[in-house]
């Protein structure tokens, strides 16, 4: 009986109705458990099997969910899809199931059940076709649970980064009590009473109903139990051995791992307490499952845990031995199968899932051999690193801890390499260093190998971030002899990666054809890392010589490259590099939402965010400016590379000149960056700190080697530094350079301060031009800058939660981003609505019709 879903069931048919015009969506149904999300998907799919194709998936509540499990659910009936999933390939996976939902004229219904328990291959499954639903022809259902999604939980950032146009959310309450009264009619039990006990939830209701009124039991375990109570001996055992299975179970299977029949089978079904679909069985409810589960004593289930392994077949997923092996608290089989599951996890891309492996089998680590753990521990640092967790630092050091006492020098120097990357990206430049100069000495003593070509790669990579570039270089080209000899081609694309970074800095043509060789080269060798490496290298080198419009196009393609390889890592960077493009191509709406999401994930992409909030908050006028410049300075600081350090002091520098008050204090530090800057070979951020050191009055002339737009403004050429923005699409340095030329040229950089909503500055130019006599117009209203008042889709989304009343927390576990991101959307929404409190925010958004009503 569906009842009081009215509602909800018409949403659905709306919005499959309207697909063929609007394109599909992802509709995410949340709510408690036994509220009725799977009732209403049921329904919805029986009610539109005659327009539409229907496919259900479920996600299974493994100790570590199984890899695509809802994928091999639909790849029943759809033989294209099993074929992908059995290659393994990855992309293959994603295309054929997105065909699912875009390759036929008839709409498409999919459902995935459960995503709390979803894996990270899944996952990423889900934000694939999410971003790309505006081209299907269909709908993608998700069910999930409140609570069990909380503020960590990994689908919290696949569903907060799909494009909010494409998400449709409902969320199921509880039933009235003229709902309840009605579900529980023919039971004689008080309604009321039910309500009161169940707060509405339908499941425990029924529960409630089922056993006759006799007690009110205090959970739903009890109720379960008098009903499984009712069944004859032989189908309650298999219903207890099925509790600790918590994935469907095919029919054919049942009799081998359970020792049921059909017979128990009908009697379970009878009940009401278990579900025959096709050739599979679960239980009706998990809940159900859950409660028979609960009452098992802790010998029973181990031994039902330990049968089931003993029976089990050959070739059954390793995750599945894992979650039985655990619970058999047999540690010899979870030492053999979690390391298998973890790779097995990996090499499909769900990161997350092989961390959870290795978790599992971290308490025992020390039943191994020392080289074998060793091994362990090092492929386990290396997901962790993927993931973006500073986790990876502790346990790539017992790796290597243990490499030293076995004098294993190759797998000791391996592990050195790694740690070069992993600690220089938790902001531990000087153990990185560290680490690889001992995996080169130790590696320099024997035959020229892949390692050391490995190894002189990433010192290289770390002496360019420190600023020694011609000794970066030399190490390069090192690199690149040894690895030629060697064969080692991963090192080889490095080690060139360098040469045409440098090559392309220097204006020195084939820099970057270089590294689109190298792009392609990897691209075709199949080393995944190592293609959205090169594809971040051309963004990066295409935005320091202030080539916007490349490296936004390279970062978006990097970003879209390791989303695809389940790379978060590079993914971050990625989203950093556009940041800033957009920071330069006076994107400032975007380039702030776009900080504001990615800030806070790992270290060295923070240094540069914040300069970025910072920089706008500082040109708008608005608050939290000081906070986040000094974020960016301390980071900047303890890192020690030149390239951070030159940013954020630029960034500062800034700011005094905006607020008019110059910290002479700093002046011959940053003098002392602008002189390294040039000499390291990083001479545009260099000319980004000069123009603020100059225009507070600190240099007199430009520094040799500086960039010609730089070093034309310092000349007093303002017509060729601004002409130079101007063919780069860079406004806001035009305004600067126009501030320096005649009353003609400060009123058109006037014009284009109020265009980008730079507020402050505008307020600074206006001031010295009416000191002057020169009349100025005013500044243009938030109405023309941008849509409703500059806010962005997502800071409009929290406005919108803002005015129902909700706290961060909340809005966060609806968004499906952390609280902190929220706190910044906040204060972002406080400061264009230039208001104190978030009361005030939302008067000024209704007064001005920015959010429903």
């Amino acid at each position: 009986m569906l009842l009081e879903r009215e509602g909800e069931r018409g949403l659905l048919t709306d919005l499959l109705a309207d697909v063929g015009s609007s394109g599909g969506k992802v509709v995410l149904i949340r709510g408690e458990a036994g509220i009725g999300k799977s009732s209403l998907v049921g329904e919805f799919l029986r009610s539109v099997a005659d327009i539409a194709h229907t496919q259900i998936g479920f996600c299974d509540d493994l100790e570590t969910p199984q890899p695509l499990g809802p994928l091999w659910d639909f790849s029943r009936s759809e033989p294209a899809l099993r074929k992908a999933l059995q290659s393994r390939d990855r992309q293959a996976v994603l295309e054929s199931f997105f065909d699912l939902l875009a390759g036929s004229l008839r709409p498409t219904v999919v459902v995935i059940e459960d995503t709390q328990w979803s894996d990270e291959a899944t996952r990423d499954v889900i934000k694939y076709v999410g971003r790309r639903m505006a081209r299907a022809n269909g709908l993608l259902l998700l069910t999930h649970r409140i609570g069990e999604v909380d503020r960590d939980h990994p689908l919290r950032a696949v569903i907060g980064d799909l494009p909010p146009q494409n998400v449709t959310r409902i969320e199921l309450g509880g039933l009235s009590r003229s709902g309840v009264a009605e579900l529980v009619s023919d039971s004689g039990l008080d309604p009321d009473l039910v309500f009161s006990a169940t707060k509405g939830n339908p499941f425990l209701a029924t529960e409630l109903a089922s056993v006759g009124g006799k007690d009110v039991p205090a959970s739903v375990r009890d109720s379960v139990v008098t009903r499984v109570g009712k069944l004859p001996t032989s189908a309650r055992d298999m219903l207890r051995v099925m509790s600790v299975i918590p994935d469907r179970i095919s029919r054919e299977d049942v009799p081998r791992l359970t020792g049921g029949s059909a017979g128990d089978l009908a009697e379970g079904e009878r009940l009401g307490l278990l579900e025959l679909d096709g050739d599979s069985v679960s239980f009706r409810h998990e809940l159900i499952r859950r409660a028979v589960e609960s009452s098992l004593t802790i010998s029973e289930s181990v031994g039902i845990h330990r049968r089931l392994l003993d029976v089990l077949p050959d070739g059954t997923d390793p995750a599945r031995l894992v979650h039985h092996a655990r619970g058999a608290n047999d540690i010899d089989r979870l030492v053999v199968h979690a390391p298998v599951a973890a790779m097995a996890a990996a090499e499909v891309g769900s990161h997350r899932e092989a961390a959870a492996q290795f978790r599992a089998l971290e308490p025992h680590l020390s039943l191994l051999e020392p080289d074998r753990c060793a091994d362990i521990l090092s492929r386990w640092a290396l997901i962790e690193h993927y993931l973006e967790r500073v986790e990876s630092i502790e346990i790539l050091d017992r790796a290597i801890e243990l490499y030293r006492e076995a004098g294993s020098v190759e797998d000791l120097a391996r592990a050195l390499v790694l740690g070069v990357e992993v600690n220089r990206t938790h902001g531990r430049p000087g153990v990185a260093r560290v680490c690889a100069l001992e995996a080169i000495r130790l590696l320099e003593s024997g035959e020229p190998s892949r390692r050391l070509a490995q190894a002189l790669v990433a010192y290289s990579w770390l002496l360019i971030h420190s600023g020694q570039i011609d000794q970066a270089e030399a190490v390069a080209y090192r690199a690149i002899g040894v690895a030629e000899e060697t064969g080692a081609e991963s090192a080889l694309i490095g080690a060139l990666g360098v040469k045409g970074t440098l090559v392309y800095v220097r204006g020195e043509s084939g820099g970057l054809d270089i590294l689109e060789q190298l792009h392609q080269r990897a691209r075709l060798g199949g080393y995944r890392y190592e293609e959205v490496l090169t594809q971040l290298r051309m963004a990066e080198v295409a935005l320091e010589i202030r080539d916007i419009d490349r490296a936004s196009d390279f970062s978006v393609r990097a970003k879209s490259t390791a989303s695809r390889y389940e790379l978060p890592i590079l993914e971050t960077k990625a989203s950093l590099v556009r940041a800033e493009a957009l920071l330069w191509a006076g994107a400032w709406v975007e380039a702030e939402d776009l900080a504001t999401e990615t800030i806070g994930r790992r270290f060295t992409a923070d240094v540069r965010l914040a300069a970025i909030l910072g920089l706008i908050r500082t040109r708008t006028g608005r608050g939290s400016a000081v906070e986040y410049l000094d974020q960016a300075w301390s980071l900047a600081v303890e890192s020690g590379e030149i390239d951070h350090l030159l940013r954020s002091a630029a960034a500062i520098a800034e700011r005094m000149w905006v607020v008019d008050t110059p910290d002479n204090a700093r002046f011959e530090q940053f003098r002392d960056l602008v002189d390294r800057g040039i000499r390291f070979e990083y001479p545009w951020p260099a000319g980004s700190l000069a123009l603020w050191m100059w225009k507070l009055g600190d240099l007199d002339e430009p520094p040799e080697g500086l960039p010609a737009p730089y070093r034309n403004l310092l000349s007093g050429r303002v017509d060729q530094s601004a002409s130079f923005w101007t063919t780069r699409q860079i406004p806001y340095e035009r305004a600067v350079a126009l501030m320096s030329g005649d009353v003609s040229q400060r009123l058109e950089s006037l014009e284009l301060l109020n265009t980008l909503g730079a507020a402050a500055v505008a307020a600074r130019v206006r001031k010295e031009l009416r000191d002057e006599g020169v009349p100025t117009p005013r500044g243009k209203g938030k109405a023309t800058r941008g849509h409703a008042a500059g806010l962005t889709g997502r800071q409009a989304e929290v406005l919108q939660s803002l005015s129902e009343g909700l706290t961060n927390t909340e809005i966060a576990d609806r968004l499906f981003v952390s609280p902190r991101t929220i706190e910044h959307h906040v204060s972002a929404i406080l400061a264009k609505l230039d208001s104190s409190t978030r009361d005030e925010a939302v008067q000024r958004a209704r007064a001005e019709a920015l959010i429903e009503t």
